[in-house]
């Protein structure tokens, strides 16, 4: 916005009226607030290094892996304002196969409802030219619960232990899934996307 002639500048002049009448409320000692709008959702690719050891815990084994990854695979972070929600890699093996894994922050549960619709808008796009898989651990009863929201099924026969993502699943009503057992998701981890694939 240009300034005035005078140096007479109208948004400034807004502003500074703002937070004027902002401190006049504290002084008087107002308490009616106008609501803070939530943090922002955003998605950052490739995802910082700091973002994904910060979810891999403190073994060295997986701090390792996790770097092999980074520099390896596809990743992206999915932030809330300033805090890393999550982290997903998507590994490449051979020309169609793309391998999921996904590391989730403790406090990303109670927000399960947006990670599952993000990760379904993202992966059905991608699922119609690749065959998306992630390897999930018989004990991983998080992981296990977090890919049935977003529409993976487990496969045995194709592999032990890999689930397919199922293209009819999307779109589906995820609300009977998400609610019970929140908590059992922080921290869940799916395992998969392993560095140096075709």
């Amino acid at each position: 916005m240009s300034t005035e002639p005078d140096g007479y500048d109208p948004a400034k002049d807004a502003h500074d009226s703002y937070y004027a009448a902002v401190e006049a409320k504290r002084v008087r000692g107002d308490r009616h607030w106008t609501k803070k709008p939530p943090p922002a959702w955003r998605i950052v690719s490739p995802a910082p290094r700091i973002a994904a050891l910060d979810l891999a815990g403190a073994g060295a084994r997986v701090r390792r892996t996790v770097l092999a990854q980074v520099r390896n695979v596809q990743t992206a972070a999915i932030y809330r304002g300033d805090d890393c929600m999550a982290v997903i890699y998507f590994g490449r093996h051979g020309w169609r196969r793309t391998e999921m894994a996904l590391s989730i922050a403790p406090s990303a549960a109670r927000h399960m409802g947006r990670l599952v619709r993000m990760a379904q808008l993202t992966l059905f796009a991608m699922a119609e030219t690749h065959l998306i898989v992630a390897r999930i651990r018989s004990g991983n009863h998080a992981g296990q619960r977090m890919a049935m929201l977003v529409g993976f099924r487990a496969h045995g026969n194709f592999e032990p232990g890999v689930w397919i993502l199922r293209k009819e699943r999307h779109g589906c009503n995820t609300r009977r899934w998400i609610g019970g057992g929140g908590g059992q998701e922080s921290g869940g981890r799916t395992e998969g996307a392993t560095a140096g694939g075709e």
